[in-house]
């Protein structure tokens, strides 16, 4: 390379590393003299970067910077270590990085790599579980954001107290449908323990004297409500239906007519050893021969309840249970619409035609 050429690489490159350099020191410690009103009225800056995906990673205590870097590299957080190094160095922050759990977006560039560092660790602070998770299912959750081993949820749920809402339950029957789905804060101090003591307070707080008194005129304990709440949590993919859906089940109840719930199938094939590995939790897509699954949670063979929840229900499928729409319907098929919405009937006649139109529909052959 002539040397004039050599000189203009060489002015470039120290231009672009003046140029990131300074973006970096801009982005960790703000603009000088900025107006106190533009600061309040600016919203929180954001990465530009794409969330293509997060990943959780645990700094041990007393770990170094290059330890980070390393630890980063081979994760793949960070592709490029040899830049990461240069601005933890050029920031004076190689000494200063805290230990604790961080989240990184992926694909970040070293500059936003370096910011999330310099933040300390960003541990979420609140955790939401929706309604109609199994407690596996809530166990992932919290394995990914790195509160507690499947060792320490499993003995958890097992140790948990004793309380007089939970003396109903048959013996031997579980913690599920008793963890109430919502919003939960967490700390570094959050455990296992913590965390199934908050929920099962949340379900004892929410789930009031009146829901139980009411589920008893019913002639309902409330372990059954709570089973009846978790099959209509999974059949509602709209919360507005949750309402008529259970009222199609208690009319059934009374009738003696068998639920014939397909979540009650899923969560039997689910207990076949196997199968989650295979299907998942919740199995899409049933065939005639797990309808025929032998199974006292399958309730196209068998009348009534099933022996427990099949899922955590949320408040208002509880309170649905326990106050129904006031219909005589029987039967529903997802609507030919394709918006999680139903179709009702109080008759067969009438069912098997809203079964047709949805049959008829472009929903029904996934499209």
């Amino acid at each position: 390379m002539p040397s004039s050429a050599r000189s203009r690489a060489t002015i470039g490159l120290a231009v672009y590393t003046t140029v990131v350099l300074l973006a970096l020191a801009l982005m960790l410690y703000g603009v000088p003299g900025a107006l106190a009103s533009d600061v309040r009225e600016r919203p929180a800056p954001r990465s530009a970067v794409p969330a293509n995906g997060t990943m959780s990673i645990e700094v041990p205590q007393g770990s170094s910077a290059e330890q980070i870097v390393v630890m980063l590299e081979k994760s793949g957080v960070v592709k490029d270590g040899e830049a990461l190094r240069a601005l933890l160095d050029f920031a004076g922050l190689s000494s200063k990085l805290q230990a604790g759990r961080y989240r990184f977006t992926t694909d970040l560039p070293p500059a936003e790599i370096v910011r999330v560092l310099a933040g300390g660790p960003n541990r979420p602070q609140v955790i939401t579980f929706r309604e109609g998770l199994r407690n596996e299912e809530i166990d992932a959750l919290l394995q990914k954001e790195g509160i507690a081993s499947r060792a320490d949820w499993d003995a958890a749920l097992t140790a948990a107290p004793e309380a007089t809402f939970l003396s109903n339950r048959p013996d031997g029957a579980s913690l599920l449908g008793y963890l109430l789905p919502a919003t939960y804060a967490f700390d570094e101090k959050s455990t296992a323990t913590s965390m199934v003591q908050a929920m099962l307070d949340a379900f004892r707080k929410q789930v009031t004297a009146e829901i139980v008194a009411a589920g008893r005129n019913r002639g309902m304990t409330l372990h059954q409500v709570v089973t009846l709440a978790s099959i209509v949590e999974r059949e509602a993919a709209n919360a507005t239906e949750r309402p008529l859906i259970a009222a199609v089940f208690i009319n059934r109840l009374v009738q003696d007519i068998p639920l014939q719930a397909d979540p009650t199938v899923q969560f039997a094939v689910s207990r076949v050893p196997g199968n989650v590995k295979k299907f998942g939790y919740w199995k899409p897509g049933l065939t005639q021969a797990d309808l025929k699954l032998e199974s006292p949670y399958n309730t196209y063979l068998n009348r009534g309840l099933p022996p427990g929840p099949i899922a955590n229900p949320g408040i208002d499928a509880l309170k649905a249970v326990v106050n129904p729409a006031g219909v005589n319907y029987l039967y529903f098929v997802a609507s030919p619409a394709c918006d999680g919405t139903h179709l009702f009937a109080a008759t067969l006649d009438q069912h098997n035609a809203n079964a047709a139109k949805f049959n008829a529909s472009a929903c029904s052959k996934g499209n």
